[in-house]
């Protein structure tokens, strides 16, 4: 029994190390250090206008530095990364599924593998304290069950929501964001740190013959040691 348990530990150690090694970063411009660029939205891009409310009305965004520049009631604080980046600063739509952030698309999938764990994280903070935001993800076009995201009215943290699934036989061919929250006043955040890595999942067949190939080597050595204390005897 120990040897088994011992084969098999070490048949998900060198799998997990394999897996680590091909997780890689699959988003362009998940910090927003490229500017307004590398994503779509179907939100209005209003950079700063000189009179420092340009995000207003609703359903508008800029990549910015500080959410103060962009509205007096925003809050002043520098973005996640390293506090002097750029993050996506947004004034919510009152329309519904109006998709605030996305990469990848059916022409240019950010994943295309089938069974592959991915992991989806990203940093949230609200720039002004009234009716936060409630994001909602979306995997290739369709809102994934449960994978909601709640605001606070805190505007003094980042706060990191994440989200892990296996793809579909399609891959994953794009991610998005949208909010449920359709409030005119207040709904307004910042985004920041965007990021999606996907690691191959071992089909089940391969870990069982993995498994059972250590598990045998293990066998066949037990029935070597017997032999050999039995010819030394």
């Amino acid at each position: 029994m120990k040897t088994f348990f011992a084969a098999a530990g070490i048949a998900a150690i060198a799998l997990a190390a394999a897996g680590s090694a091909s997780a890689t970063e699959l988003l362009t411009n998940g910090d927003f250090s490229a500017g307004p660029t590398g994503f779509s939205s179907g939100y209005v891009y209003s950079p700063p206008n000189g009179f420092g409310n340009n995000l207003w009305p609703e359903g508008t965004y800029d990549v910015t530095t500080n959410p103060n520049l962009d509205h007096p009631l925003f809050s002043s604080f520098g973005d996640h990364t390293t506090g002097e980046g750029q993050m996506m600063v947004i004034n919510g739509s009152g329309a519904p599924d109006t998709v605030i952030w996305s990469e990848g698309s059916n022409a240019n999938p950010l994943l295309g593998a089938a069974n592959t764990a991915y992991d989806f994280s990203f940093f949230l903070r609200s720039v002004y304290p009234a009716s936060p935001a409630h994001l909602q993800m979306w995997i290739n076009g369709v809102a994934v069950e449960g994978a909601t995201f709640q605001a606070t009215n805190d505007t003094s943290a980042w706060y990191e929501f994440s989200y892990s699934g296996v793809t579909g036989a399609g891959g994953l061919k794009s991610i998005s964001l949208t909010n449920l929250n359709l409030a005119p006043n207040g709904n307004d955040f910042a985004l920041d740190d965007m990021h999606l890595g996907g690691t191959a999942v071992p089909e089940p067949a391969s870990w069982a013959l993995m498994i059972l190939g250590f598990g045998g080597a293990g066998a066949l050595l037990r029935r070597n040691r017997r032999r050999m204390i039995a010819l030394t005897a």
